[in-house]
């Protein structure tokens, strides 16, 4: 259950990839000082004005203009170092540095790298690269049948290639929905062009002067005659306010100037503005034009859910429902989608927590409890972060989360009262009772801290959509649910572990040595397994014999621990982080990622977060905000649970899903479904068959010939170059060529056009299934 996505134009898919570029994960690397986009035809430009409003923090090389954000390469420095008082970066943004002309084998060229771009080559090391996975520089063709990009599938010739490059400037701004499921031909870019009459008045409506200065007066005459015939209006005598209420009334030929900026209303940045300068006196029938509508309702509804802390909760799941019916279809409106409705949007999560939280969480032992739970259970939670993070300004959030409260608190401390009293007749498994957390050869462990379960579903099905194969498993976390005790007992090294006293930190210690478990030791026993400890970016050896490895990704549990409620709002970006390096690995060549974690964990926000439950500190050796350490044989009156690691040593776990702190909106190491029961994720390609994996370990290419080796040698698999690798239309070579007995066979292209393009080698089984892949670029790298 996840927000929809933003992006709806092809410049929206570039910021979207800008964007991914600048991602990282904290808690390995530093964030980058820059990305670097390198562009030596100079093919972008003509998109780099619309980018930059956009995104404050794009920089252009070249003269010197810091009006336009544009000057040298050590004007540049300056910026990014922060001491030009002339221009401020948006805090927290990475910068990005736009290079016409410039090619990235030139920036590293070395001493050979020409004087005026020395000042930005050590950014190479320092930042990132806006480049293809193959490293080849992002031309815009390569962007838009990318799947990396936007996935269109464009004619190969000279004649689209031209087209498509003159009309950059209309096509960044065209709706993405508009231009698939065709080939795109010439004919299709240039009318673009010449044939789009609904922009330009939307684009003239937005902004009357600063258009009119752009135009010549052959295209504003032009402009205005056809206003005059296609749409009764007449720029001129009638004005900007005048088109503005036709628009909103949307009758006759307007209707389809409307549906024009619906879908694509982000670049038209100027029509909101208008339509509530425009918008007619008297009674509405139509309100979905008008944003000061929207925008009032909005107000009734934040009022509305601010109430709900007066609402017992059956109250407030019917009050939920009422709400819905009032403000559902807003999310309808283009207002939603332009985030002026995020009330709304956080509405309809809100309705799917009511419904959840109408039946509380049954079953009579831990697994019967965990299989409701994953079964739909769990949605609760979800829903419950996803209508947090719907909205942003602290008004908003404030009244989603009094409405949260209300739904959520009651359902959660009956379904962890309950979970609670089975634990203690039937206790989770302890040290050795458990299936080990093991990959096959080839396999890759991705440990992520504090991947909840709903997050882990969230993961799965962003895996699959992607077109990966998912199989959804969960097991339990050890006791108490911190990482000391819990990271061990998810990872290969589990039986290597043993405790004896809990301590105050609840650390076990390696059972050879009864050293404490340390993160270095912990590192030491996963390499005497035969499981390469990858830490950063790296990927790994997948291709050595016996190969296994383990990496750790994402920050979800620090980012609980330093941001209390508001991590709600991060979730989403720590998935997609999580999903590139499961991307990564299996691009590397890893043939299976195992998605472990630790524990989950309690989130709620607002009213000083979780309720307190006293627990005196003389009765305890160390107090967590869920759990404790008991001091000697002192007798606690909360519930208690044994340690994973040593059963005859017991904890205290505070009760329900209370707090033995004050003002913990996030917390975990106590006994909850949403603490204790964690997602195991196994994630491999789509076509991968496991029995007939194989692997190109050699391609040689020579002009438009490419020599490829596979192994292992089998006279029945074939070999194919591809621009999607499970799509065999997008087959770039003249034909598939099986293997010879030794392993090898040869491939041509028959288009020269198509040098420099990024494309796949595959393999292929007697069935046409995809079973080994690597990237290449057509004719070789330069």
């Amino acid at each position: 259950m996840s927000s929809p996505s933003s992006v709806s134009t092809v410049l929206d898919a570039v910021i979207a990839s800008l964007d991914s570029a600048a991602r990282h994960n904290p808690g390995d690397v530093a964030k980058p000082a820059a990305i670097l986009w390198s562009d030596p035809d100079g093919q972008w430009k003509p998109v780099i004005p619309g980018l930059q409003a956009k995104m404050p923090h794009l920089l252009v090389l070249g003269d010197y203009a810091p009006a336009e954000r544009r000057g040298p390469a050590i004007w540049i420095k300056c910026v990014i170092a922060g001491v030009l008082p002339e221009i401020t970066l948006p805090a927290g943004e990475v910068p990005i540095i736009y290079m016409p002309g410039v090619g990235r084998q030139l920036l590293r060229a070395g001493e050979e790298c020409p004087l005026t771009l020395q000042p930005l080559a050590e950014l190479q090391f320092r930042g990132t690269v806006w480049t293809q996975k193959n490293g080849k520089d992002w031309t815009v063709e390569a962007f838009l049948v990318s799947e990396e990009g936007v996935g269109l599938d464009v004619a190969k010739d000279a004649a689209t290639r031209s087209a498509m490059l003159g009309a950059l400037t209309a096509l960044a701004d065209t709706p993405i929905s508009i231009l698939r499921g065709k080939r795109l031909e010439a004919e299709d870019f240039d009318r673009l062009v010449i044939d789009d009459q609904p922009r330009d008045l939307l684009t003239w409506l937005g902004d009357p002067e600063g258009t009119r200065k752009r135009w010549e007066a052959p295209k504003w005459s032009a402009f205005c005659s056809r206003c005059r015939a296609d749409y009764g209006f007449d720029p001129v005598r009638d004005g900007e306010l005048a088109g503005g209420e036709r628009l909103g009334l949307r009758d006759g030929a307007w209707a389809a100037v409307w549906a024009r900026f619906v879908d694509a209303p982000t670049v038209f940045p100027g029509i909101p503005e208008l339509l509530t300068r425009s918008k007619p006196a008297g009674l509405m029938f139509v309100k979905d034009a008008w944003p000061d509508e929207n925008d009032e309702a909005e107000g009734r509804l934040r009022n509305a859910l601010l109430a709900f802390d007066e609402l017992a909760h059956g109250d407030a799941r019917r009050r939920t429902e009422e709400l819905e019916k009032e403000h559902g279809t807003r999310r309808t409106w283009v207002w939603a989608r332009l985030g002026r409705s995020p009330l709304a949007t956080s509405l309809s999560y809100l309705t799917a927590l009511a419904q959840r939280t109408a039946s509380k969480m049954g079953g009579d032992t831990p697994d019967e409890m965990a299989r409701a739970y994953a079964e739909g259970g769990f949605i609760a939670d979800e829903a419950a972060m996803c209508a947090l993070a719907a909205v942003r300004s602290v008004a908003d959030l404030r009244a989603v989360q009094t409405a949260v409260r209300s739904l959520y608190l009651p359902w959660l401390e009956s379904a962890a009262e309950q979970f609670q009293r089975v634990v203690a007749m039937s206790p989770l498994p302890s040290r050795g009772r458990q299936d080990d957390v093991s990959v096959p050869e080839g396999g890759c462990i991705v440990f992520a801290d504090g991947l909840r379960f709903d997050l882990g579903q969230r993961l799965a099905s962003k895996a699959e959509a992607r077109g990966l194969r998912v199989t959804r498993r969960h097991r339990w976390a050890a006791l108490p649910t911190v990482t000391a005790t819990a990271k061990p007992a998810s990872s290969p090294v589990a039986e290597d572990v043993a405790g004896d006293e809990l301590g105050e930190t609840f650390t076990p210690d390696v059972a050879a040595s009864r050293q404490s478990l340390t993160t270095d030791r912990f590192r030491k026993l996963l390499m005497e397994a035969g499981y390469e400890v990858v830490q950063g970016h790296d990927t790994g050896t997948p291709g050595r014999p016996n190969a296994r490895a383990w990496s750790e990704a994402g920050q979800i549990d620090k980012l609980g621990h330093d941001l209390q409620g508001k991590l709600a709002a991060h979730l989403e970006g720590e998935v997609e982080t999580l999903l590139d390096r499961v991307l990564a690995m299996l691009d590397a060549g890893w043939r299976s990622v195992r998605v472990v974690t630790d524990h989950g964990w309690l989130l709620l926000p607002g009213n000083a977060g979780l309720p307190k439950a006293d627990l005196p500190h003389y009765l305890t050796a160390c107090r967590w905000a869920r759990c404790a350490a008991i001091k000697g044989g002192s007798k606690v009156t909360v519930p208690t649970a044994s340690w994973h690691w040593n059963p005859t040593r017991t904890f205290a776990v505070a009760p329900g899903v209370h707090s033995f702190s004050t003002g913990n909106e996030y917390a975990h190491g106590g006994l909850s479904l949403q603490e204790c029961l964690i997602p195991d994720l196994t994630i491999e390609p789509a076509n991968a068959v496991s029995t007939s994996a194989a692997s190109i370990v050699d391609a040689q290419w020579l002009g438009l010939r490419c020599r490829v080796t596979v192994q292992p040698a089998d006279a029945s698999l074939s070999v194919d170059i591809r621009t999607k690798p499970n799509d065999a239309g997008s087959s770039v070579a003249a034909a598939p060529k099986p293997l010879a007995t030794d392993g090898k066979a040869g491939l041509i292209v028959a288009d020269d056009g198509l040098v420099g393009t990024a494309a796949v080698l595959v393999v292929l089984d007697a069935a046409g299934r995809v079973i080994g892949k690597r990237p290449t670029t057509v004719g070789g790298e330069e």
